[in-house]
Order: structure tokens, then C-alpha cells, then sequence
């Protein structure tokens, strides 16, 4: 059996593959006055950013902070990564259905968290659609954890017409009714120590003999939930522009120092575009943002795409038309899951989901219906259209979208 990293189309090495490009950095700049220190960090399979003015923090103390928010970082990582197997939510994943796993405060907080937004978005946000994801080739394997995978399938065609054929319907049934029962996670704390109690529900497969139980992937939260904690950070060390971007998805920002306004210039990527183009901008700082795209994992089997955005009602790839959608202010941990759940309601769900409960956000979602891409947003005067194939598809009264 063949079962090795998905290739997808126009996919980069790295997964920090320009959801979000800061044109305006301060480091890409020969200002004077925009002069910044800029450190990379690898974590969690992508690339982080951090960077500060040179104004605000001296260099002794810049290579400090990028030594904490590294340890950080890689402590996180090995809480939470669902293919660590010293990680706790690893544990929490192969552990028997009703068992009471102990877990770091990192684990139980992002899982709190993680409950907290299924809630409010009535499930379309749901870190346990683990074996959903793994049955359309989204996550990765070592050669020993194959062997207990029958549902496993090999890929087909060669470079970028690489796929993999659509997986049994009765896998898809039994993963989608196992994920139901995320919310019956029981979170616990005992005197200073940390539990996750595992859902007692498994689903068996009829020919499989396997007994499958809960299994979680907080991917979807976890980024953004480290840049909420990097953003407090660069205030407790007095920065006041800067900012940090982790996997280009997720980003805290203060402010830029290379011109008046203050503002970055942010570029949301054409997910249908050439590789880097952008299909709108917006002018931000001091806000934390987030965005979900489906250009980074999919391919095509009889010309329909299945990306690595699981739909928790179908147990499927997202087919609602909603590519990409960004979400600016409050949070970056919320909007990190709430833009994947946004993804999964379709279009009429997400913009009164928004009108309710996100009016004091900017969200901007690039949707395609028939093969035409089109901009809804709550803030289209704040958004400049980088493409002129796509137009904006709706009105705003009041604050709220008003669908044309």
C-alpha cells in the first residue's frame, strides 16, 4: 500500500503559502524610520514571523523574545500536534473511548476553546473530524500506524495530476457520526493537574474490524491561539510596531513604522489565482486576523475539488463554494476556527452567522458559484479588489450584509 504526503496542485514546500502577504512590512522597506529586527521560526510543519521596530526594543532583548516565543512555540507543538506521539492530545487520540487522559494547561485550554466555538457556531466547527480528514489523504502517517488504516487507499496519476480515488461511503458515514460526539468532551481540572475524558463512542466499519474512537485535531485553532499569546508578549515588552505572523495565516499586528497611517497592507490570496497573486487588500494594524483558504491541500477527481476543509455535516471536503475567508479583529484563536467554520455553513448560513455575531469584525469571503468568484464582505469600503475578475456581491446596511 502507497500511501505518501498528498501532491497537490500548485502546493509550495512549505505551508506558509501566502494566505496573507504584508506588502508593507517594515523589513522589506529602506526607511529609516521602518528599520525592524525580523526572526523566523519553524513550527507545527510551517513558518512563523516575528518582528519588531528597532525603535522599541534593542537587539539584546529582540533575540530574548525570539528565543521565548521559539520555546514557546515548540512547547505548544509538542502539547498539542496530533502526529507527536509524546504530545498529549496524541495520547488523548489513542487512548479508549471513556478514558480520562491527563493533558497540559496548553491541551486544556485549546480544547476549552475549541468546545466554546463549536458551540457557537452549532458544530460547523469541529476539531474531530480527525478520521474525515485522514480518509480524503489530508494527514500524514508513519509506515507502522498504516498497518491499523484499512481504509488507506493509493494514489493515482503522477505530479500535479496526483489524486486520490473518493473513499467508501461507509467510512464517510461512520467518521462523520463519530465526530458528532466532540462535544460530549469532558474537560476537567483536579488540584493543579489537567483531564480530557474521551467520549465513551467508537463506530465500527462493516468488513473492518477495527473499533474506532474520538479523535481530535486542533490544527484549526492552534495557530491562532499562539498568536493571541505572542501578541501579549510583544505588549509586555513594550513593542508597539510589529507584529507576528505565524504560517501566514494567522497574524497579531501592531503597528507599522514605515508611514504615517500606521497601517499594514495585507493581501488576500487568489485561492483560484497564479501562485502568490492576490484578489483583494486592506489596510490594518493593531488588530489579530485570521484566514482559511483552500489552495494549500486539494485535488480533483472528475473535475470536482476536495480540499482539506472537512465539512463536519457530510464527513466530506467542503462543497458550499466559499474558497477563502478572512476574518480582522477580536481574537486570532476564534477567528482561526471561525473561518474554517464560515467555510462550512455556505454562503447564506455564514453571512447571517456574521450579521449576528461578527458586525464588529471585517470579514471578507471570495465565493464561487458556477465557476464565478465573487467578494462578500461587511466592509467593502475598506477592501481594495486586486483582481478585477471578482466583484463585490453585496450591499451593507446598517452593518449587516445584504446578499444581491
Amino acid at each position: 500500500m502507497i500511501y505518501n504526503k498528498p501532491m497537490k496542485k500548485k502546493i509550495a514546500a512549505c505551508t506558509a503559502a501566502l494566505s496573507i502577504m504584508i506588502t508593507a512590512g517594515a523589513a522589506f522597506t529602506g526607511c529609516k524610520n521602518a528599520e525592524s529586527y525580523v526572526k523566523q521560526i519553524y513550527s507545527m510543519g510551517s513558518y512563523a514571523k516575528l518582528t519588531a521596530a528597532k525603535s522599541d526594543i534593542s537587539k539584546e532583548d529582540f533575540d530574548s523574545l525570539h528565543e521565548r516565543v521559539r520555546v514557546f512555540l515548540t512547547k505548544t507543538d509538542n502539547s498539542i500536534s496530533s502526529v507527536m506521539s509524546t504530545s498529549y492530545i496524541y495520547k488523548f487520540n489513542m487512548a479508549e473511548a471513556g478514558a480520562a487522559v491527563e493533558v497540559d494547561k496548553t491541551a486544556y485550554e485549546i480544547l476549552s476553546l475549541a468546545k466554546q466555538v463549536y458551540v457557537k457556531t452549532d458544530g460547523c466547527f469541529n476539531p474531530a473530524i480527525w478520521y474525515s480528514e485522514d480518509l480524503y489523504g489530508f494527514l500524514n502517517h508513519s509506515a507502522a500506524e498504516l498497518e491499523g488504516m484499512p481504509y488507506m487507499r493509493e494514489w493515482t496519476g503522477e505530479n500535479e495530476d496526483r489524486y486520490l480515488p473518493l473513499p467508501e461511503e461507509k467510512y464517510v458515514t461512520a467518521f462523520r457520526e463519530l465526530s458528532q460526539c466532540f462535544g460530549e468532551v469532558e474537560l476537567r481540572e483536579d488540584d493543579g493537574r489537567y483531564y480530557a475524558v474521551k467520549p465513551d463512542k467508537t463506530v465500527t466499519v462493516k468488513g473492518d474490524s477495527n473499533v474506532y474512537s474520538l479523535r481530535v485535531d486542533l490544527g484549526g485553532i492552534g495557530k491562532g491561539w499562539c498568536a493571541d499569546v505572542v501578541n501579549k508578549m510583544l505588549t509586555e515588552e513594550g513593542i508597539g510596531y510589529g507584529y507576528f505572523s505565524f504560517s501566514e495565516s494567522s497574524m497579531s499586528l501592531k503597528k507599522y513604522n514605515g508611514n504615517k497611517s500606521g497601517n499594514y497592507t495585507l493581501m488576500l490570496r487568489d485561492p483560484r489565482g497564479v501562485f502568490g497573486s492576490p484578489f483583494a487588500s486592506v489596510s490594518v494594524s493593531g488588530e489579530n486576523l485570521s484566514t482559511s483558504s483552500d489552495h494549500l491541500q486539494y485535488y480533483y477527481v472528475d473535475g470536482v475539488r476536495y480540499s482539506h476543509i472537512i465539512d463536519p455535516v457530510t464527513g466530506s471536503p467542503v462543497q458550499t463554494g466559499i474558497a477563502s475567508v478572512t476574518i480582522i479583529g477580536g481574537s486570532a484563536a476564534e477567528a482561526d476556527a471561525l473561518t474554517t467554520a464560515l467555510a462550512a455553513m455556505g454562503k447564506e448560513k455564514a453571512v447571517e452567522y456574521i450579521n449576528k455575531n461578527l458586525s464588529d469584525c471585517k470579514v471578507i469571503m471570495l465565493v464561487f458559484e458556477g465557476g464565478n468568484g465573487k467578494i462578500i464582505t461587511n466592509c467593502p469600503k475598506k477592501i481594495k479588489i486586486e483582481n478585477s475578475a471578482y466583484k463585490i456581491a453585496n450591499t451593507v446596511d446598517s452593518g449587516k450584509i445584504v446578499l444581491n
